[in-house]
């Protein structure tokens, strides 16, 4: 029998298990399907957020504020800088000062800027740094 997640959030009122369903949003939807495009992207669901790695790595976080969706992806230093100088991109709470950015995606041009940002997060992720060694 199906898992009911109507019936699990009622009993539990947890708000990480409503967390772990994709939001009812067309934007949503083609994030998920472009993260898992990747070679070994698969997703996962750490703290009750939607998050896509490679190999044991995230490269890609899910949220929805207000909502509005939204990812938070991994670029470098110096274009984390530049991207931030945009009104719907800013440094992501906690890890910002590792590159990560937060972007609000309210339209569709927003979206394919999110995406390209995704392909990107994904190389950067999934190279094999001098310190880690390959995933």
């Amino acid at each position: 029998m199906p898992l009911d997640w109507t019936i699990l959030e009622a009993v539990c009122k947890c708000p990480a298990f409503r967390l772990f369903r994709l939001p009812d949003s067309d934007f949503a939807r083609a994030i998920r399907e472009h993260c898992l495009s990747f070679p070994g992207a698969w997703e996962d669901y750490p703290w009750g957020d939607i998050v896509w790695k490679v190999g044991a790595e995230i490269f890609c976080f899910l949220g929805v504020t207000g909502g509005l969706t939204g990812v938070t992806v991994k670029a470098t230093q110096e274009d984390a800088d530049a991207l931030c100088q945009m009104p719907h991109i800013q440094r992501a709470r906690y890890i910002g000062r590792h590159g990560w950015v937060s972007v609000t995606v309210a339209d569709e041009a927003a979206l394919g800027q999110a995406l390209d940002l995704i392909d990107e997060s994904y190389r950067l992720v999934a190279a094999p740094s001098p310190r880690r060694g390959p995933s």
